[in-house]
């Protein structure tokens, strides 16, 4: 009995010494529980998962003009792997740049950032289960290579805003999908999937996270948003988005 509460008040220690050093830790044991309720195929539905996003598809263009405002400060724009350092082994592969103008980040407005596009920020204010929302800005030639995501707590939407012709797709297990100016898909980035433009033009599209409901128990939808809402105090999260303000204003 005594071994046993050693055992257990250690355990508790330790869980709330990870809770004030590093919570990122708590959601990726989060997001391994979630696995084990949420099943789905690579590609989901938009109406079944998230019909609220359909505002953002019918104001892609509102959205375009404030983006084809923001791209006047392109150099000023970082690099994903410039942002978290975590990407680096998908981001920096190559000559070819892929940015990313972070308006919400793990339930945290870029206030610089959202200010640069106020009607875009106003439509995505508009819907509360998106937890990150950034253009990213893909140039000609660029290769993301194979990867998996870290979050099952979440869908992945992708709203094409700036799509050259020619090869331009995604690959999520294995299955693809080209994108197209003004619409839209939902899918699930825990899949292997990895990304081409093989054209000599800049792809953007509005890249969303959105928190997961759809099969999961009550109790476990609540503990979703809260485990988004303890990243706030992550030290890795914090310092990402620091770097993801685009200090320079748009003019």
């Amino acid at each position: 009995m005594e071994i046993f509460l050693i055992v257990l008040v250690s355990l508790v220690v330790l869980a709330i010494a990870i809770y004030f050093i590093e919570p990122f830790i708590y959601a990726l044991v989060f997001s391994w529980v979630l696995s084990l309720f949420a099943k789905n195929p690579p590609y989901v539905s938009m109406d079944e998962e998230f019909p609220e996003g359909k505002i953002l598809k019918e104001n892609w263009k509102v959205i375009r003009e404030e983006l084809e405002t923001v791209l006047q400060n392109i150099e000023n724009i970082p690099k994903f792997h410039e942002v978290d350092n975590l990407q680096r082994f998908i981001s920096d592969k190559d000559d070819k740049a892929w940015r990313t103008f972070i308006i919400k980040g793990f339930n945290e407005w870029l206030d610089h950032n959202c200010e640069q596009v106020p009607k875009t920020t106003e439509l995505l204010r508009q819907l509360p289960r998106v937890s990150m929302a950034m253009f990213s800005i893909l140039e000609g030639g660029k290769h993301i290579p194979p990867h998996i995501g870290f979050f099952k707590s979440v869908l992945r939407y992708h709203l094409g805003l700036i799509v050259p012709e020619g090869e331009c797709f995604i690959l999520v297990g294995g299955e693809k999908y080209s994108w197209k100016e003004g619409e839209d898909v939902l899918f699930d980035d825990t899949y292997k999937h990895e990304v081409w433009n093989k054209t000599d033009s800049r792809r953007v599209v509005l890249f969303i996270d959105v928190l997961r409901e759809k099969g999961l128990p009550k109790p476990m939808i609540a503990l979703n948003k809260w485990m988004f809402s303890i990243l706030r105090n992550s030290k890795k999260l914090q310092k990402a988005a620091k770097n993801a303000e685009v200090m320079t204003d748009i003019s």
